[in-house]
């Protein structure tokens, strides 16, 4: 799907939309995955072609880093 068409059909129809790198933060936060596999699983989406902005990197990884403390 395309995600600009979706985002706007859920829109449309009230529906709140949250992304791939709000899941693994959520996952991670929760303890469901730890942190370096949130790391590594957002480097390996990267590796494969998803695209992520490099201040959004920077912000998921610092991110990550604050659930550490």
């Amino acid at each position: 799907m395309d995600e600009a068409y979706g985002r706007t059909a859920a829109e449309i129809e009230g529906i709140e939309t949250r992304g791939t790198a709000y899941i693994i933060l959520l996952c991670a936060k929760q303890g469901d995955i730890t942190i370096r596999e949130a790391r590594e699983t957002v480097d390996s989406m990267i590796e494969e072609g998803w695209y992520c902005a490099p201040d959004l990197y920077t912000k998921l990884v610092r991110k990550l880093e604050s659930f550490e403390h």
